[in-house]
């Protein structure tokens, strides 16, 4: 059962990551109004959303979705130790 927890969080933690990744790439490269990436951008933003509430104003560049992958890494790694 526990190998199946660790399994079940290091496959979120990929899904999520990969979808963070999509998600950069789409805000710099679609239309803001294009349905796919309002879309990804509804999903991701549920979990950016409480970091940029924590994190200070930086300008224009949004860091939240770096801190979120470092904290998914993190989350993996711990994951992975516990649930060997």
């Amino acid at each position: 059962m526990s190998r199946f927890i660790g399994i079940l969080i290091s496959t979120f933690t990929n899904v999520m990551s990969t979808l963070i990744m999509i998600y950069i790439v789409f805000s710099w490269v679609l239309d803001p109004y294009n349905k796919y990436r309002m879309m990804l951008e509804r999903l991701v933003n549920t979990f950016l959303d409480p970091i940029r509430r924590f994190m200070p104003r930086t300008g224009m560049i949004d860091f939240s979705p770096l801190i979120f992958l470092l904290l998914l890494q993190f989350m993996e790694t711990v994951a992975t130790s516990i649930f060997r």
